[in-house]
């Protein structure tokens, strides 16, 4: 007689900076560490940002991504990986990459909306970054860091990021609050990829949530910089006609480039006015190519989601099956932390 034998696939020990943790099968790196409540730093999620890369000391990994389009010839051949996209094979010993910080001044702090403020640092050192980067912040140097995308008003040793604020947070209340101008904060060297892709060709669409605005407009700027001409719709999605915000940057854009197109979906608002969408953006991507006042093809367009990542996933599975190009399509989520519970219907991280 036959007998089946069904194997169970186990679960590893993994091991960072000393402390010992279970890896879920199944699970990535980052997940496992993430549910155990390991500190590992972390961004978008998708292997884009680099903020989650590490070194394996010992044992083996699979990665779901191919590491050489993210990862340089060393990085890869002194085991780094990417804790976010990488399996575990074995038990791990892992070590965090190390990243260069410096010390920064909260030097403003003004409330965009009534979620989103936006807060100055004076670094004291001049940081080199590019559109669409992050930056880690911590109160103290190595310690509860938070990762924040940059703004579109950094320049030189001035870094700007738009934060959600959340009261349960451990930071985002201290640095939104402008008791705290003068506070001195640690920032890491800027990281990340997202929107770097982009080569000037072809139709735009970008589509921000909440305070992924900043870091959208950012990106819209440089791509109207390299190409006056360009047909580019920026949608920002927020809730109601009160969380509007770089409003002057907008009719500023619009002014001066011919090609340049915004809209604001708002979600909680029936009646829609000039330059607006009324209900979530996603009810609009049907026939989005509509919304933009000339006729161009889905396929030729280029698309950037920054923000919330229910309604980015959303977004990103309307305009796929519409016609956009899966190449051609970014994605930067604020994600909470895996497996953290909100009751509130925005999904950036608690921090």
């Amino acid at each position: 007689m036959l007998k089946r034998c069904f194997f169970r696939r186990r679960d590893f020990q993994g091991v960072l900076e000393g402390r010992a943790f279970p890896l879920i099968s199944g699970h990535t790196l980052l997940e496992s560490a993430l549910n155990a409540g390991v500190q590992l730093p972390y961004h978008c999620q998708v292997g884009t940002c680099k903020s989650c890369l590490c070194r394996v000391v010992s044992g083996k990994t699979r990665s779901l991504v191919e590491l050489g389009h993210l990862l340089s010839q060393e990085e890869i051949a002194t085991g780094h990986v990417l804790a976010c996209q990488c399996l575990p094979q074995s038990d791990l010993t892992l070590a965090t990459a190390s990243t260069a910080c410096t010390s920064a001044r909260v030097t403003q702090v003004e409330p965009l909306s009534s979620t989103v403020w936006r807060v100055t640092l004076l670094t004291a050192r001049a940081l080199s970054f590019q559109p669409g980067q992050s930056v880690q912040i911590g109160l103290e140097k190595e310690r509860d860091i938070r990762h924040f995308s940059v703004s579109w008003p950094s320049q030189g040793r001035e870094m700007v990021v738009d934060i959600t604020r959340r009261e349960q947070g451990g930071l985002s209340p201290v640095l939104c609050d402008a008791r705290n101008i003068g506070r001195t904060v640690w920032i890491s060297d800027c990281q990340g990829q997202f929107g770097q892709k982009d080569d000037g060709k072809g139709p735009l669409l970008a589509i921000a949530s909440g305070s992924g605005l900043g870091t959208t407009l950012g990106l819209v700027r440089a791509a109207l910089a390299r190409n006056p001409r360009r047909e580019v719709m920026f949608i920002h999605a927020v809730r109601q006609r009160q969380d509007k915000f770089d409003l002057h940057e907008l009719q500023r854009l619009r002014q001066h480039y011919p090609g340049f197109h915004f809209l604001h979906a708002l979600s909680q608002e029936s009646a829609a006015q000039e330059h607006e969408l009324a209900g979530r953006v996603t009810r609009w991507l049907e026939d989005w190519r509509a919304l933009y006042p000339a006729p161009t093809q889905a396929a030729d367009w280029r698309v950037m989601i920054c923000g919330n990542p229910e309604l980015a996933q959303a977004c990103q599975q309307r305009l796929l099956a519409g016609g956009v190009k899966s190449h051609l399509l970014e994605m930067d989520c604020f994600s909470p932390p895996v497996g953290a519970k909100s009751n509130d219907k925005n999904k950036e991280p608690v921090c």
